[in-house]
């Protein structure tokens, strides 16, 4: 992945809470299916961004601006991550060299991106995952960290609840084989499944 320079953004982490500008450009936005939805909430048009160069082209944010959501966007996976007690059993949900190991010797699956719409909060940006679990109907969905199925990779955009943007819950146990792929189908389910990976 290509990764802009190195700015020292710390004191810029916190973005302001008004976002009229932070807009999708509209070359990305297109009408697409979505597997994620709920009809009582409010839908929103998001795209996936998967590095600070994707964002300075696809957003109007400047590449400041961009870097502080990435970084904002990993600190979130890290906390919300589903975890695994092996390597073996991460990459069976998420492909070979999908996982990385974390300095307590737990494994997380590396981010894929950050959902980008106008329901966003910028400095709790949604990490998402590639799932890719052999034989799965939902290999090669996007996946929010609580399970939520958001669509298949490489869509142009997707149609998206308010929910999606939520804060996920901390995670702090382990998630056993196949985990991952019995809530991704539980929550496919318009939202059918409200429990979360953590505690």
């Amino acid at each position: 992945m290509k990764r802009s320079k190195f700015i020292n953004l710390a004191a810029m982490r916190k973005l302001p809470a008004a976002r009229p500008s932070f807009i999708v450009k509209p070359l990305v936005v297109a009408v697409s299916t979505a597997i994620l939805s709920a009809c009582s909430e409010p839908q929103d048009d998001a795209i996936v961004i998967e590095s600070v160069d994707d964002c300075v082209t696809k957003t109007t944010l400047n590449e400041q601006q961009c870097v502080a959501v990435y970084q904002n966007a990993e600190a979130e996976a890290a906390r919300t991550a589903p975890k695994y007690n092996s390597r073996q059993d991460c990459e069976e949900a998420f492909g070979y060299e999908g996982c990385r190991a974390s300095s307590n010797g737990i494994f997380t699956p590396i981010m894929y991106g950050y959902l980008f719409g106008r329901m966003m909060d910028t400095n709790r940006p949604s990490s998402v995952y590639k799932y890719n679990q052999r034989g799965s109907s939902y290999r090669d969905s996007i996946i929010t960290a609580d399970g939520s199925v958001i669509g298949k990779a490489g869509q142009r955009n997707y149609k998206v609840s308010q929910s999606a943007y939520k804060p996920k819950a901390t995670v702090s146990r382990t998630v056993s084989r196949g985990g991952f792929g019995a809530k991704a189908s539980a929550k496919s389910s318009w939202g059918g499944s409200k429990s979360s990976w953590g505690g």
